[in-house]
């Protein structure tokens, strides 16, 4: 009888461990193409938002710092024309007591109409005989050289800036969100974005003054804050707030 050749059995059993082997890795590879591949914005609700690089540039991304500055504020008071003349025209409106206490005779003011003509002025006088009655204080207001639109009976929006004397936590306008819920800002917390709630003081066209939520030095988000409380909303209602990539072959 003959013996076999114990090099071609050795071949034999190699040949065998290698096609197991290989067909464990297709199944392997296989398996592993099943998985979607994630590739958008995740939320969570303990870490908040991660936006992936690319996510954050196609959205234009912009992240600021919180600064302590001084804030000038401004609040407005709807006006009626009662008197049409020379040398100045007079309007009048009624206001609330705290925020009489922030006017005096001969502060300048800016009016505007409805359709955006604007006139300087000045407030003339501050009259309190019907706050027990109204609960509020008489703005009485001068306006030399009004534009001719400006006719009696005409109703006008009073401009007041105020100053400040201190200087406040602030974070730009265009970083605050106003939802149902109050005010809010994305703050940067290491990777992720999360949104945060804040009080808030006075405010002007371009800062708002922060009173709680915030310190100098925190990072949040300046735009697109829409965009991403969109994405949390999402999120939240059980929406899908990523995007995800089907599997292949599917």
């Amino acid at each position: 009888m003959k013996r076999k050749n114990p090099c071609s059995l050795l071949l034999f059993v190699v040949v065998v461990v290698a096609s197991v082997a290989g067909c464990g890795r297709k199944s392997d590879d296989s398996a592993k193409t099943e998985e979607p591949v994630v590739f958008g914005p995740q939320f969570s609700a303990k870490k908040g938002l991660l936006v992936p690089t690319n996510t954050r540039d196609s959205l234009g991304l912009r992240i600021v710092e919180v600064e302590e500055q001084k804030v000038p504020a401004t609040f407005e008071v709807q006006l009626r024309i009662y008197q049409v003349g020379t040398p100045f025209s007079l309007a009048s409106g009624m206001v609330s007591p705290e925020k009489a206490k922030l006017l005096k005779s001969g502060q300048v003011v800016e009016v505007r109409d409805r359709d955006g003509k604007t006139a300087s002025a000045k407030v003339a006088s501050l009259n309190d005989q019907l706050q027990k009655a109204t609960g509020g204080v008489e703005l009485l207001v001068e306006i030399p050289q009004a534009p001719e639109e400006f006719t009696a009976g005409t109703f006008v929006r009073a401009s007041v800036k105020l100053d400040s004397s201190e200087s406040v936590v602030t974070i730009p306008r265009s970083a605050l969100l106003q939802c149902s819920d109050g005010h809010s800002v994305y703050t940067v917390s290491g990777e992720h974005l999360v949104r945060t709630p804040i009080k808030i003081g006075n405010a002007n066209a371009d800062l708002v003054e922060v009173k709680d939520g915030l310190y100098a030095g925190d990072k949040v988000v300046l735009q697109p804050v829409m965009s991403l409380w969109m994405t949390e909303l999402a999120a939240v209602k059980g929406g899908q707030a990523c995007c995800v990539e089907p599997a292949k072959g599917k």
